[in-house]
C-alpha cells in the first residue's frame, strides 16, 4: 500500500494527542438494528459533540463494500444504489455524487480511521438516535416509512400484466440481476400460445425491510383457451428487492411451495371421439413406459418421452435416483383419454406404487393426467404429467 502524504499524516498525528483524555470516560456503545457493534478495542468517542467511530466495522455492519485509497486517504463505501465517499482531513463528503458538509473531518487514530457516525447512518437511509444518559448510539432501519400497500400495488400490477399478456410489462417486474431473467423466452412463448387468467387468492407479507421483502401468495391459474393444460392453485414465496434510490419493487427470486392441479368433473367425464388406431397407440406407449419403469430401464423410459418435453431432464434425474435407491412395482389400474386432437391427447390415469426393496417408502395410489404428442413420424410420445392426488395404501 502507498503512503499518505506527509502533510496529511502530520495533521492526523496532531489530532491523536487528544485521544487518551477520553479513555477514562464511560464508554460509548453502538447498536445497529438491535445488535451491539463489536469494535474490538477501537472505542468510539465524542469529538466536540460528534460521535466518531472506526469506519470499517460500521461500514461492514451497514452492508457497505469498502474501498480504501491510501494515497489520497479516500474511503469509499458502496452497495446497490448507494456510493459514499469521505477523505481524511476533509469536512466534505459525497453521497451518490452530492457533496455534503461534515461536522468533523475523518481522522487517523492508532492506525484506525475514525468518521462521523451520524453521517454514515443517515446516508445509508437509517435513523440515528443518541441517549446521553446511557451513552448509546442507536441506528435502526426506517421500517416505519415502508408502506405495506406498496406490496399490494406491486402484485396488482403483476396480475394485470399477466392477464393482459403484457410481456414487456411483466418482465419489467423482474430484477435485472435475478436468475429468473432467463425464463423470459418461456414466458413470451406461453403468452403467445395460451389464454390464461390468474387470480391472487391470498397475499401475506412475511418480512418487509427498506430494500427487501418476502411475500407469500396463493394464486389460481385458469385455462381459457389454447393447448391443453390443467387449471391449478399454486403457493409461492417471492423475494422482492429495490435499491435505496428507487421506490419500485422487483422480483429477485421465487420459490414454488406447492402446486395443486384441478381436474373438473366435466373434463374427467369427457368422451372425445378418438380413432381406434390412435387409442391403441396411446395406450401402448403408456404400457411401454410402465414396463420400462418396472424393468428399471432408464433409456427405455426416456425413449417413450417427447425429446422436446420440458419434463425430459427432470424425469431422467428422478427415475435414475429411484432406480438406484428402490425396487418398486408400478401398476396401471386404469387409463381414460379425456382430451384428443389429431396430434395431442390427455389421459387420466390411476396407478399404484408398491415397494419391493429399499428404504422406508409409503405405498400409494395416485391419480394424474398425462399429456401426449404425436410426432411428425406419427408416433405418440409422452409430454407432461400433472399429479392430481396421492393416497396411502394400507396392508
Amino acid at each position: 500500500m502507498k503512503t499518505i502524504s506527509s502533510l496529511i499524516a502530520a495533521t492526523l498525528l496532531s489530532t491523536a494527542i487528544a485521544w487518551p483524555v477520553h479513555a477514562a470516560e464511560k464508554p460509548i456503545s453502538i447498536q445497529i438494528n438491535q445488535q451491539q457493534l463489536a469494535l474490538k478495542g477501537q472505542a468510539p468517542f465524542n469529538d466536540n459533540g460528534t460521535i466518531v467511530v472506526p469506519f470499517r466495522p460500521v461500514f461492514e455492519k451497514l452492508g457497505l463494500s469498502i474501498d480504501w485509497n491510501q494515497t489520497t486517504g479516500t474511503i469509499t463505501g458502496t452497495k446497490e444504489g448507494l456510493t459514499i465517499t469521505l477523505q481524511l482531513g476533509s469536512k466534505q463528503a459525497s453521497v451518490n455524487g452530492v457533496i455534503t458538509q461534515l461536522s468533523v473531518a475523518p481522522k487517523l487514530i492508532n492506525n484506525s480511521t475514525y468518521i462521523p457516525l451520524r453521517f454514515v447512518g443517515e446516508a445509508t437511509g437509517n435513523e440515528v438516535s443518541w441517549n446521553a444518559h446511557s451513552k448509546t448510539v442507536t441506528i435502526t432501519g426506517k421500517t416505519n416509512q415502508i408502506n405495506p400497500q406498496e406490496i399490494n400495488a406491486f402484485f396488482e400490477k403483476y396480475v394485470t400484466y399477466t392477464n393482459n399478456e403484457n410481456y414487456e410489462g411483466f418482465m419489467s417486474l423482474i430484477d435485472s440481476k435475478s436468475p429468473l431473467v432467463v425464463i423470459g423466452p418461456q414466458i413470451k412463448s406461453q403468452m403467445e400460445q395460451y389464454d390464461l387468467t390468474t387470480s391472487l387468492d391470498q397475499l401475506e407479507v412475511i418480512s418487509l425491510q427498506p430494500t427487501e421483502a418476502t411475500v407469500h401468495t396463493v394464486e389460481t391459474t385458469t385455462h381459457l383457451s389454447g393447448p391443453f393444460t390443467l387449471d391449478n392453485t399454486s403457493e409461492y414465496i417471492y423475494s422482492l428487492t429495490r435499491t435505496a434510490s428507487t421506490e419500485d419493487w422487483k422480483i429477485n427470486n421465487l420459490q414454488i411451495k406447492g402446486v395443486q392441479y384441478i381436474l373438473p368433473d366435466k373434463l374427467l367425464n369427457a368422451k372425445p371421439a378418438v380413432t381406434k388406431s390412435d387409442e391403441t397407440d396411446i395406450l401402448a406407449v403408456l404400457k411401454s413406459n410402465l414396463d420400462y419403469t418396472n424393468a428399471e430401464n432408464i433409456q427405455g423410459v426416456l425413449s417413450t418421452i417427447d425429446p422436446e418435453s420440458p419434463a425430459l431432464e427432470q424425469t431422467k434425474q428422478l427415475f435414475s435416483q429411484i432406480f438406484t435407491v428402490y425396487d418398486l412395482k408400478f401398476t396401471l389400474e386404469s387409463a381414460k383419454i379425456i382430451h384428443y386432437t389429431q396430434d395431442t391427447a390427455a389421459v387420466y390415469m390411476v396407478q399404484t406404487s408398491i415397494k419391493l426393496k429399499g428404504p422406508e417408502f409409503q405405498d400409494n395410489r395416485s391419480t394424474s393426467v398425462t399429456t401426449l404428442k404425436k410426432s411428425k413420424a406419427g408416433k405418440w410420445m409422452l409430454d407432461q404429467t400433472y399429479p392430481i392426488s396421492v393416497d396411502k395404501l394400507t396392508p
